[in-house]
């Protein structure tokens, strides 16, 4: 096995391995597993490849080669890699190394030239592809005595850190959004790895006053970092990520436009891969092609009038209010395909174009400010950290504006700060809209809290009333 950066830190080689399979499979041409040479798949690759092929969920495979999935998965898999290869290359020219929480926005760090880890980002993607996915190293941050309610998607980069399995950073930065369970598992591993960490003090308030607070907070954490590396922020290097976001962002909110329509001509598989694209923003000129391809194909679904439900099934437009959840992201296939459940939207990649729209290029200040906007209207960090109205009022818009049928909250157990939400929107959706709700407890990236077959069967039973 090569020794390059990226082969050295297991967490970031089994993701962008990971990455090579799904690439090579679905330029194969197979649509199903039955249709997949492996042998020759595995011959474009190495040993390593081949080690991991068969710890990935084979409901992951079947569904990313659907034709409706394929090309979208496709596109966001050379991005995410891209990402991976680009921080291995910083790691082996011995740039500074930053952990990064993922409510930041990279094209920061790609502006001020240092390689950005986004640890999070790995606990999501490394349990969505493998079937065994982090467990290891959250049973490791329970024997460490990491109570088992703190969030998984930080315990499990934890103790990846701890052991060898992640490069380690010269310092954190994180925003105090959204949750304690976040801020008290990021300050232990700091801690636990003897470097500092940077809080970006987040306002609860979201008017004009505590935004110019958060400005002056993100222009601090700039000055640190630039105080402890050397580098300074170059204005055509953050343009271009920029740029690139922008147009991912623009494709994004088209999308939405189309997913107004009946049935939705955008699959539900790709909201997750939304979600971890606006975590990567800037990171490659190959992010916006993910979103220009998942608009394309949901336009020209439409325009011809044509679904990717199979033949008879009635849609039932789900809104997810909280997510779905990464260890069963093919769950949004399976749903589709059985229940005609198409994924209206969630919580988790609700961006309004009234309220986001595009930043301003024109000069650094003019970035930085509209990056800021971005963090402090980050899913979650706005949400969740702010008055409950603003959570269930953004609910209530998608629902009506997308016209659900029904509303299903996926709460993760870590997220105990939010568990008020669920009667509330419940309330809400029965009395102003009178639709159905469901509201299920699980871990994001631990399949062990509530195992696939109960999660199954739970939705079993939703749709199968309404169906």
């Amino acid at each position: 096995m090569e020794e390059n950066a990226v082969m050295k830190y297991d967490y970031m080689a089994r993701m962008s391995r990971a990455c090579d399979m799904f690439v090579w499979g679905i330029d194969s041409g197979a649509t199903t597993i039955e249709e997949l040479d492996i042998p020759a798949l595995l011959a474009k690759g190495t040993d390593y490849h081949a080690s991991l092929l068969p710890k990935v969920h084979p409901e992951l495979i079947v569904a990313l080669l659907k034709p409706k999935n394929s090309q979208g998965i496709k596109t966001f898999s050379i991005a995410l890699r891209d990402y991976i290869e680009d921080l291995g290359r910083r790691i082996e020219q011995e740039q500074p190394l930053i952990g990064v929480f993922p409510t930041l926005p990279l094209e920061l760090f790609y502006g001020l030239d240092v390689a950005a880890l986004l640890p999070e980002l790995f606990s999501l993607v490394i349990a969505a592809t493998y079937k065994t996915g982090v467990e290891e190293e959250l049973d490791a941050s329970e024997i460490e005595g990491l109570p088992g309610h703190v969030c998984a998607f930080q315990k499990a980069p934890l103790m990846a850190f701890q052991k060898g399995l992640f490069p380690k950073p010269m310092m954190f930065v994180k925003t105090t959004a959204p949750c304690d369970s976040s801020n008290i598992t990021m300050q232990y591993t700091a801690h636990q790895l003897g470097v500092p960490l940077y809080g970006i003090d987040s306002p609860y308030y979201s008017n004009r006053r505590a935004f110019k607070y958060f400005v002056d907070e993100i222009h601090r954490m700039i000055e640190t970092i630039e105080k402890a590396t050397g580098h300074t922020m170059d204005e055509d290097r953050l343009r271009q990520r920029v740029e690139w976001t922008n147009a991912y962002m623009s494709n994004l909110y088209k999308l939405f436009e189309l997913r107004k329509n009946r049935p939705i001509p955008d699959p539900g598989m790709h909201r997750l891969l939304d979600l971890a694209a606006l975590m990567m923003g800037g990171c490659s000129e190959n992010l916006p092609k993910y979103s220009e391809v998942t608009y394309n194909e949901a336009l020209e679904r439409q325009q011809k009038g044509i679904s990717f439900l199979p033949e008879g099934k009635k849609e039932i437009r789900t809104l997810w209010t909280g997510s779905m959840f990464p260890y069963a992201l093919y769950l949004g296939d399976w749903v589709e395909d059985m229940y005609g459940s198409t994924y209206a939207g969630c919580g988790l990649t609700n961006l309004p174009k009234d309220v986001l729209g595009v930043i301003n290029t024109s000069s650094v200040e003019s970035m930085i400010e509209g990056l800021a906007w971005r963090t402090f209207n980050f899913p979650m960090h706005r949400t969740v950290m702010s008055h409950t109205d603003v959570y269930l009022n953004d609910m209530l818009t998608v629902a009506k504006e997308i016209g659900a049928d029904a509303a299903i909250y996926a709460g993760n157990m870590g997220c105990k700060h939010s568990w008020t939400m669920p009667k509330l929107l419940s309330d809400a959706f029965g009395e102003e809209l009178n639709i159905p709700t469901m509201t299920m407890e699980v871990d994001w990236v631990d399949g062990r809290f509530t195992p696939r077959d109960i999660v199954l069967s739970q939705l079993s039973e939703f749709f199968g009333t309404l169906a």
